[in-house]
């Protein structure tokens, strides 16, 4: 009998920082998918965000502390693993190189490459969006209650798209960032270890 295909989840971003609704998606994503793989990808420079980001190295070390905590916790068996691939390939980071990368490091296994809803309404604007469509499962989660049945529709007109559905969280980096610049409070929305990460090395002051 051959052997299964390991589901190996993709979830990239600047996570600027990485924050609550972040991880409700990947703790989601995890279980709804069975994944046993699941690698967090630190983007080192958009082609999309306009946002100055973060060093690469103060996000990445911001994301093990936010995501790590969930190797092998849930329903399910998954390794967690920040990735800097995108910084090792250097320049813009498009999905379809990132995604070719990752094939030839792991032949074999499945790829789903999860994004937000906010990046499906605008998945055709990505450079080689179909490419993205053949080489991997794009997994949309669906992070606002009213989304859904519109990320649906949408979806089905892409087609190849899985819409995932998950309790909303709600937060953005954009908020988190706007709090810290007034002086606010951010407890509440980033793990206490990123909160404590980003107060002691002044990141986004």
């Amino acid at each position: 009998m051959a052997e299964k295909q390991i589901k190996t989840g993709i979830f990239g971003g600047a996570f600027n920082p990485p924050h609550n609704g972040h991880i409700n998606l990947a703790r989601e994503a995890i279980e709804q998918l069975n994944l046993r793989r699941l690698l967090i990808i630190p983007t080192f420079e958009s082609p999309h965000k306009a946002t100055k980001l973060a060093p690469f190295e103060q996000r990445e070390e911001m994301c093990r502390r936010a995501f790590l905590p969930l190797d092998g916790s849930g329903k399910c068996d998954c390794r967690i693993e920040i990735s800097d691939i995108e910084r090792e390939m250097g320049g813009v980071s498009y999905t379809i190189n990132t995604i070719r990368e990752l094939a030839k490091r792991f032949p074999g296994e499945r790829f789903y490459l999860l994004i937000g809803g906010d990046m499906l309404f605008s998945f055709k604007e990505w450079y080689k969006y179909e490419s993205v469509l053949k080489e991997s499962t794009v997994c949309a989660i669906a992070r606002e209650e009213d989304s859904f049945t519109d990320m649906v529709e949408f979806a089905n007109q892409i087609g190849r798209v899985k819409v995932i559905p998950t309790s909303v969280v709600d937060v953005s980096s954009t908020r988190i960032r706007e709090a810290i610049s007034s002086g606010g409070d951010i407890t509440e929305l980033v793990p206490q270890s990123v909160a404590e990460y980003i107060a002691e090395n002044n990141v986004f002051s």
